[in-house]
Formats: structure tokens, sequence, C-alpha cells
């Protein structure tokens, strides 16, 4: 299953340290609509947790570390 636009933007929030009230500020969204991005990705990937779900999101290249901005 593919991961949203949405889910990899919040997934690559993750990969650089934001906690979900960060991710949520930045992207101007709720902080219970940005945990709900990272639930679904997480099930999707087939993930433990959050990191867990960055680091199976990097092995599939669905996105790279160079390609984020901190």
């Amino acid at each position: 299953m593919n991961l949203t636009a949405r889910e990899i933007e919040v997934l690559k929030l993750v990969a650089t340290g934001h906690s979900a009230e960060q991710a949520a500020k930045k992207l101007r969204l709720s902080k219970r609509t940005v945990e709900v991005h990272i639930r679904t990705a997480r099930l999707k990937l087939g993930a433990t947790n959050a990191t867990h779900a960055v680091v199976l999101a990097l092995k599939q290249k669905l996105f790279r570390l160079r390609d984020i901005e901190s």
C-alpha cells in the first residue's frame, strides 16, 4: 500500500526529530491529525513505531535523508 504525500511529509519531520506537536505547528494541522498520519503510515508500512516507520520508508526509498529540510 502506498503512503500519501502528507504521510511522507509527516515522516520526514519525524526523521528530523520533530514531535507530533512541532510537526502539527509546522504543517498548520492539529496534533491529532499528525498523530493519525503517523499511525496510518506506520500501519501501512508494518512498523512498530514512528521511528521504525521512518526506517522502513527510507529502505523503500519513499524519501531520502538528503531531501529533507531541517
